[in-house]
């Protein structure tokens, strides 16, 4: 089952001013983008990239200038660029620890992001649930149906209810974060699968969560990594695994047992700004992006899962950066 790639976008004001149409240029000062009419001044849209070479006919429109990647860097508008992930970014990783963050006090358990192991041997426990249904993913996946309200749409504190938060300190300077994600995560489960969900989020000074990146995986999935068709860093970290998703070839394991498992989550560009935080949410359940089905839903049995907080085996996140974030 192929990887989904590089998807970013932002919801786009009307234009108040001409409407640009395909292949229009007879208004210099605009350009056709996402949904709205562009300043000149503004990086070309992905509109313009698709239309031109459809509107070619045989002719030197200039396709041939636009960079290879245009991205929506979320929290900091377009962007282009000629590699993705940032050239000059390099992978860290964040480690989860049970210390308290004091940022998630409606979270199941608050913990932090840390540039050290943890310490302490601590097991956290995690319910399936609904509380996801107000959250930035369905949002997303159910194309702005929830978009009206604000505190789904932009503000995950709400779904967050039913997770596990991990949280960053603040970061002192705008930090972008660019590329895949992955969460190495430590389980116990006490049934014969589990499923688990990651999210990332930008958190705000105010305290709002607002959703950077998804990914989940089914602890009976995690024998089927390709691992020549992943991507690892320098170090030798797995930071986007591939999967082969072949049901026939599931590995059950052993109630009461314990694994780790790697959760890739969707390449992103994003932006914290000074005094915002990274956080990393684990879930059992992400009605409706992400759920269990069929023999998973069966061998999972809707149980608690654990996420295993160990010296020994610690649990991190991987992300590409050019600053430190902790």
């Amino acid at each position: 089952m192929p990887r989904q790639t590089c998807s970013i976008s932002s919801a786009a004001s009307r234009p108040t001013r001409k409407k640009a149409r395909y292949g229009d240029r007879s208004a210099p000062d605009q350009r056709v983008g996402y949904g709205r009419a562009w300043p000149a001044a503004d990086h070309r849209g992905l509109t313009e990239g698709v239309v031109r070479p459809l509107d070619q006919k045989n002719e030197d429109n200039g396709i041939d200038e636009f960079p290879a990647m245009t991205s929506h860097l979320l929290g900091g508008g377009w962007r282009q660029s000629s590699e993705f992930p940032l050239p000059t970014s390099q992978y860290r990783r964040l480690y989860l620890t049970g210390k308290t963050s004091h940022t998630s006090p409606t979270s199941v358990r608050d913990g932090s992001l840390s540039a050290s192991p943890p310490v302490n041997r601590e097991q956290w426990t995690v319910r399936p649930g609904i509380t996801t249904l107000c959250s930035g993913d369905t949002n997303r996946d159910l194309i702005g149906f929830v978009g009206f309200l604000d505190v789904c749409s932009k503000d995950n504190r709400i779904a967050e209810r039913g997770a596990l938060t991990f949280t960053s300190p603040r970061v002192s300077t705008s930090t972008r974060i660019s590329g895949p994600v992955n969460v190495h995560l430590r389980t116990r489960v006490d049934a014969r699968d589990g499923f688990y969900v990651a999210v990332a989020s930008d958190v705000a000074p105010s305290g709002r969560s607002e959703v950077i990146s998804t990914g989940s995986m089914s602890l009976s999935i995690r024998g089927q990594l390709d691992r020549s068709r992943s991507k690892y860093a320098t170090g030798g970290d797995l930071v986007d695994p591939y999967y082969a998703f072949d049901g026939a070839s599931r590995q059950p394991v052993k109630p009461g047992s314990s694994h780790t498992v790697d959760i890739g989550l969707l390449p992103t560009d994003a932006l914290l700004k000074p005094g915002h935080r990274l956080r990393v949410s684990i879930y059992a359940f992400n009605a409706p992006r992400a759920i269990s089905f069929g023999v998973i839903s069966r061998d999972t049995g809707l149980r608690p899962e654990h996420v295993v907080i160990d010296p020994a085996h610690p649990s991190w996140v991987t992300v590409s950066s050019k600053e430190a974030i902790a």
